[in-house]
């Protein structure tokens, strides 16, 4: 996936989670793209579910 452009809305569900939990599991969580994921995930379960997106501290 490429960092430079906007995340098509036509890419699979499955793919961005993989791709988000790839870049998880190697430790790139304060990248650009793994940013990009996140907020893509949020705005989808949004659409889907309803509701606002809640920004929240990780719990410990």
């Amino acid at each position: 996936m490429q960092t430079d452009q906007p995340i098509a809305s036509n890419v699979s569900d499955d793919l961005v989670v993989a791709r988000l939990f790839d870049l998880a599991r190697q430790g790139e969580t304060s990248t650009r793209e793994f940013q990009l994921l996140d907020y893509v995930i949020q705005k989808r379960l949004v659409q889907t579910y309803g509701g606002d997106l809640v920004h929240s501290a990780h719990a410990a």
